[in-house]
């Protein structure tokens, strides 16, 4: 839900009347105090073995394996009175997409909006959020309508950090659909509800994801849905809001205040590879660590309204020094020309320290760099595997190291040399035909150095004349600010599906990651595959 009119004017009481309480006897603000009591709801989704139809019925065989979330509550919090009407929602991913769906109990399905980016929200909705690497920052957030009408954006941090909406960002490739279990906009019956289906492409969420997209088993991201519900009368005939009542607001996991942006204490959704049902959800290892420091955010915020100073110490904060047993490094706190730092240590169940900081924007995040190494280096493959897609090898090359030192080794021969590679890539791929659709999968990243990575994966073409496949590995540097292939290690599967109509010495070997078998420097001829 994008900022309204009413719910900004309950926000800002809210924050004044925090400041008030905090000024006069040193305590949090209240909207962290009510934050803080609510515990982000958690879920497992599995990964999906089969297709997934995007009708808005939510029957596919995939639907069936896949289990509810709790039922929504109301966006304050569990003390609230319970919703008229029954929300939940599923989640399930792939290769290609982050699949969700959600069935609304209701009796008087209506909408109005039909033109995509309307502010949604003015009719009855349903609402997505993501944060991907859950920072509180570059986060997506969807509304749609009974009508399916959309309203995607982008927001680079919360509205009270000072975040705008990107209402011209687009999450490219989406598919929507609702179902109206009853009749749409038919005052004269009572119906039983409506349901949606999404499907986001990985690809839509990569750009500011800062970490692998598709995910890895285990991987947790911050998610949260919300359902807008107004109260309604019948006028001439038609649904018509009542005039002066704001509206309901029923989410899945609530911030515990009215402002669905606080992406602190939305859900955690942990992704699984196996078996649908044989995963168990993991309490957050780093929950006390991102509490810690959301209330000296908080603290701060309203030290800084009165005192027109950023605190230097906990003490100035009114907070007590935490128990040394839940950290290895106890919080402290410097000033910055921007505001201030806060920065802690914790101890992984592994024995691996790990450091989080916060500051004055909320943005909250570890010095574990994992996964925004990953995302970057992942964003690589994924752009060669969009030129390889769109027949542009110039641009597909752009991704290897320019100089005589790159070595690209497959069918126990290496090739030396950038445009020695480029070559061998022309020859044995001259047409969109030849060069098929290429997809990445099962990418593993591992850093060597300050200035390196392994990269492991399987690759796929798909071809008219059929099929071929197999797995790779490339050392990657960072190389004038820019990661690089320096080398490349490609194999063919032995059960690849040759081109039925090629002789068996003139099969094409698959890409390397879309690039083919490479040639010795002595054959003018086209390598053998793998």
């Amino acid at each position: 839900m994008h900022m309204r009119t009413t719910r900004g004017v309950i926000v800002a009481t809210i924050l004044a009347m925090a400041f008030l309480r905090y000024a006069a006897a040193d305590e949090p603000p209240l909207d962290w105090a009510r934050m803080k009591a609510m515990t982000p709801r958690g879920y497992v989704c599995y990964r999906t073995a089969e297709a997934v139809k995007i009708d808005g019925r939510l029957d596919d065989p995939a639907w069936q394996t896949a289990a509810w979330t709790d039922d929504f509550i109301d966006i304050e919090g569990p003390a609230k009175p319970a919703p008229k009407y029954r929300t939940r929602a599923k989640m399930l991913w792939d290769d290609d997409h982050f699949y969700i769906a959600a069935e609304m109990d209701e009796p008087h399905v209506w909408a109005t909006l039909t033109k995509h980016d309307s502010v949604i929200f003015h009719d009855n909705d349903f609402e997505v959020f993501i944060d991907p690497n859950g920072d509180n920052h570059e986060y997506y957030e969807l509304e749609l309508n009974a009508l399916n009408t959309t309203w995607d954006l982008f927001l680079p941090k919360p509205y009270k950090d000072g975040g705008g909406a990107d209402n011209a960002f687009e999450l490219t490739g989406m598919i929507t659909a609702v179902h109206v279990r009853g009749t749409l906009n038919d005052p004269s019956d009572r119906d039983e509800g409506w349901s949606v289906e999404i499907a986001i492409p990985w690809s839509a969420l990569r750009k500011h994801a800062r970490r692998p997209t598709p995910p890895r088993d285990s991987d947790r991201w911050r998610v949260d849905f919300s359902r807008v519900e107004w109260q309604h009368e019948v006028r001439d005939g038609k649904y018509a809001k009542v005039a002066g009542k704001r509206e309901d607001n029923w989410v899945w996991s609530p911030p515990g205040i009215i402002d669905m942006h606080r992406p602190e204490r939305w859900g955690v959704v942990q992704f699984s590879t196996g078996k649908p049902g044989t995963g168990k959800y993991q309490s957050a290892a780093d929950a006390t660590a991102r509490d810690v420091l959301m209330e000296i955010y908080h603290r701060q915020k309203a030290f800084h309204a009165k005192h027109k100073r950023w605190a230097t110490n906990l003490a100035e904060l009114g907070m007590e020094n935490p128990d040394a047993k839940a950290f290895a490094t106890p919080p402290t706190i410097e000033t910055t020309d921007e505001g201030f730092l806060a920065t802690l240590a914790v101890t992984l169940p592994s024995g691996e320290r790990q450091r989080w900081h916060t500051r004055q924007d909320s943005r909250l995040w570890t010095n574990d760099s994992t996964d925004e190494l990953a995302a970057q280096i992942e964003a690589v493959l994924y752009e060669q595997a969009d030129a390889w897609n769109r027949g542009d090898i110039d641009a597909f090359m752009q991704h290897y190291w320019k100089s005589d030192a790159l070595t690209f080794s497959s069918s126990g021969k290496t090739t030396r040399g950038w445009q020695a590679t480029k070559e061998n890539y022309r020859r044995r791929y001259p047409n969109r035909e030849a060069m098929g659709t290429l997809k990445f999968s099962q990418l593993e990243i591992s850093p060597i150095g300050d200035a390196g990575a392994l990269v492991l994966g399987d690759w796929r073409l798909e071809r008219s004349a059929g099929p071929v496949g197999g797995n790779f590995s490339l050392v990657v540097r960072r190389i004038d600010d820019r990661w690089l292939i320096v080398h490349d290690h490609t194999s063919r599967a032995a059960d690849a599906v040759p081109p039925a109509a090629a002789p068996s010495d003139a099969v094409p070997s698959a890409p390397a990651k879309s690039a083919p078998a490479e040639t010795s420097p002595a054959e003018n001829k086209p390598p053998r595959p793998q």
